[in-house]
C-alpha cells in the first residue's frame, strides 16, 4: 500500500505518542510509522496479504498477529490441493495470533468428511472455537457442505459468547440450537439459508435482549406458530422463496415495541404475519411477487398491520388479481400516516386498478416516486387518474420518476399526473447515462402545460442528469 493512502489515519494521531518515542511527524518512510497505524493499514489488507507481510522484516514478523480481524474466503473449493493449502494458511494464521481480542473473524469455506479429525471433530469447529475464544465481536460463517449427508454439528459456545455483537450465519444444513442461549450484546443477526426443523430453541436465537437488526432469509422451520420477542428489535427483514411453499401452516407473531423498519420479500406463504406492537413502525418495504388467490386475507391483514408506516416501498402487482373483487376494497386498509410511497414495479401503468386502489388509501400521501418507470395504455390526454385520489388535490408535492425513456406513453402518463396534483411542486425525472443531447430533446418539448399547476416548473441538474419540475417555471409536454 502506498503512503499516501495511509495520511488520513496519521493526521488522526499526528500529536499521539502511540509506540514509544517514536513521533509520526518524523516518519519518512511506511515502517516507521507506530504500530497502531501500520496496524490499521493493514486492517485494509485481505488476510492473506496480512500474513505475507511477516518477511519483510524483523519489526513486521509477527505485527501482524495483533491485527483486529481475519478475513478467510476458500477460493479453490474444487481444487484438492488448494483446499489443503487453504486448510493450512487458517490454522497457521490462527496459531500463530497473538491473544489480543478480535473484532470480526469471517470465514467462508466448504465442510465435508475430509475437515474431520479422527471422524469426529471439525476442523472449522476448531477455527470457530478459537475465534470465540479470543472474544471475537463479529462472526460471519459461509459454509457449504460437499455433500448432503455430512455429519456437521456447528460448535455451542457460539451461543454463549458474551462478547458476540453480530452473528453471520449462512449454510444448508439443520442447525441444532443448544436448549440455553446467552448472547446478552447481540445487536445484528442474519440467517440465510438455514433449515432449523421444529426446534423452539430457534425463539430464544431471536429473542436476544440487545437484538436490534434481525434478518431471516430463505430460512426454514416446521412450527405452527414462530414468536419474535426480541425487546430492543429495530429492524426486521425476512425473505422467503417459493420453493418453501409447505410452510404455509405457519403463523409468525413479532413482538417488539421499537420496531421502525420491517422488509418482506416473498410469496406470502405464511399463514399470517402479525405484528403485536406496530405503532411504532415508521418505514416498509413489502414486495409479493407470486400473489395466489388464496393469500388475498392474508394480504389485507398484514397492509393492516403497516397501516401507521410513514414511508412505504410496495410492488402493487401482489393487488393486481385481487381488485376485480369487491370484498378488498373494503378490507384494504388506510394508510393514514403515509407521506412517502414507492412503487417498485417495472413499468407502472397508470391505469392500473391496483394502482388506483393504493392511491386512494393514501390521503396525506406528499411524496409518490415510481422506481420502474410509468406509462399508460389510453389515448386520453386527461381525466385517467378520474376521481382523483384525494392527496393528489390536497397534499401531493412531489413525483419521482425513475427509468425515464421519453417514450410517448410515458409522457402522456407524466402529463396526466402533473394534471391531476393540483397541489405538485416539484417532479423528477431519472435515467441511465446516456447522450447530452437527450437533455435538450426534453427541454425543446417541454413548455407550458394546461392545468398543470402554475408553480409546477422543470429544471435541470447536469450532474446526476435528473430533471425537476419546483416552483419557478411552466411546464408542458408537446
Amino acid at each position: 500500500m502506498d503512503l499516501m493512502d495511509s495520511s488520513t489515519l496519521v493526521h488522526k494521531v499526528e500529536f499521539l505518542n502511540l509506540n514509544g518515542d517514536r513521533s509520526v511527524n518524523s516518519c519518512k518512510q511506511l515502517c516507521d510509522l507506530p504500530d497502531a497505524i501500520l496496524l490499521q493499514i493493514l486492517s485494509l489488507l485481505p488476510t492473506e496479504d496480512v500474513v505475507r507481510t511477516s518477511v519483510l522484516s524483523r519489526r513486521w514478523e509477527y505485527l501482524w498477529t495483533s491485527i483486529p480481524s481475519l478475513v478467510f474466503r476458500e477460493e479453490y473449493k474444487e481444487n484438492h490441493h488448494g483446499r489443503i493449502l487453504f486448510r493450512n494458511f487458517v490454522e497457521r494464521a490462527l496459531l500463530l495470533r497473538g491473544l489480543s481480542p478480535m473484532k470480526v473473524f469471517s470465514l467462508s469455506c466448504v465442510v465435508d468428511s475430509e475437515e474431520y479429525f479422527d471422524g469426529n471433530e471439525s476442523r472449522v469447529n476448531t477455527w470457530i472455537t478459537a475465534a470465540i475464544g479470543h472474544n471475537v465481536q463479529d462472526l460471519c460463517l459461509y459454509l457449504e457442505f460437499g455433500h448432503p449427508c455430512t455429519a456437521y454439528k456447528i460448535p455451542r459456545c457460539i451461543f454463549s459468547c458474551g462478547t458476540l455483537r453480530e452473528l453471520h450465519l449462512q449454510m444448508k444444513h439443520d442447525l441444532k440450537l443448544p436448549s440455553i442461549i446467552c448472547l446478552p450484546n447481540l445487536k445484528v443477526l442474519i440467517l440465510v439459508d438455514v433449515p432449523f426443523g421444529d426446534d423452539k430453541s430457534l425463539e430464544k436465537l431471536l429473542s436476544c435482549p440487545s437484538l436490534e437488526k434481525l434478518s431471516l432469509e430463505n430460512c426454514k422451520w416446521d412450527l405452527e406458530v414462530l414468536e419474535i420477542s426480541a425487546p430492543n428489535l429495530l429492524h426486521l427483514n425476512i425473505v422467503e422463496y417459493s420453493s418453501f411453499s409447505d410452510i404455509r401452516s405457519c403463523q409468525v407473531r413479532i413482538h417488539g415495541t421499537f420496531i421502525k423498519s420491517f422488509d418482506y420479500y416473498g410469496d406470502l406463504h405464511y399463514d399470517d404475519v402479525v405484528l403485536t406492537s406496530p405503532s411504532s413502525l415508521v418505514e416498509a418495504s413489502i414486495q409479493v411477487h407470486q400473489p395466489f388467490s388464496q393469500v388475498t386475507d392474508h394480504l389485507c391483514n398484514f397492509m393492516k398491520c403497516l397501516s401507521n408506516v410513514k414511508q412505504l416501498a410496495f410492488s402493487i402487482r401482489s393487488l393486481e388479481d385481487m381488485v376485480e373483487g369487491e370484498e378488498i376494497l373494503n378490507s384494504f386498509p388506510v394508510f393514514h400516516s403515509l407521506t412517502e410511497l414507492e412503487l417498485t414495479d417495472p413499468d407502472v401503468r397508470l391505469e392500473s386498478r391496483a394502482l388506483l386502489l393504493l392511491l386512494s388509501k393514501c390521503p396525506i400521501l406528499r411524496s409518490l416516486r415510481f422506481s420502474g418507470g410509468v406509462y399508460t395504455d389510453s389515448k386520453r390526454n386527461d381525466r385517467i387518474l378520474d376521481p382523483k385520489p384525494t392527496c393528489f388535490t390536497a397534499s401531493l408535492k412531489e413525483i419521482k420518476i425513475n427509468c425515464f425513456n421519453k417514450t410517448g406513453c410515458e409522457m402522456l402518463a407524466v402529463r396526466n399526473l402533473v394534471i391531476a396534483a393540483q397541489v405538485l411542486d416539484k417532479v423528477l425525472f431519472s435515467y441511465s447515462p446516456g447522450p447530452r443531447k437527450w437533455q435538450g430533446r426534453l427541454m425543446q418539448s417541454s413548455s407550458k402545460l394546461p392545468g398543470a399547476p402554475d408553480q409546477c416548473t422543470i429544471s435541470s441538474e447536469c450532474e446526476h442528469w435528473d430533471y425537476f419540475c419546483d416552483c419557478s417555471q411552466r411546464l408542458q409536454f408537446g
